[in-house]
């Protein structure tokens, strides 16, 4: 961070890393998606980034489990934007 001193995150917080999603490979689980969202979003709060988070992926069978994955991002997201970033 000393090096680049972002201004900026931008996180595609994709969904297809999903076991059941028949696009992805990496099998994961949404409790490991949501590790990974809580990792990034403690990261840019701790270090006061700003950060900007999209959707992407999600073509699991049923579709509703990448709904509920989508979901998990916005969800953490919102506990950190309520409390107040940093």
């Amino acid at each position: 961070l000393d090096l680049s001193k972002p201004t900026l995150v931008v996180y595609q917080a994709g969904v297809d890393p999903l076991a059941e999603d028949r696009w992805g490979r990496l099998s994961m689980t949404r409790d490991t998606l949501r590790e990974r969202n809580q990792l990034v979003f403690e990261f840019c709060s701790e270090h006061k980034l700003p950060l900007v988070t999209t959707m992407g992926g999600g073509y699991s069978k049923p579709i509703e489990l990448s709904a509920e994955a989508h979901v998990d991002v916005f969800e953490q997201a919102a506990v950190y934007f309520e409390k107040g970033w940093g």
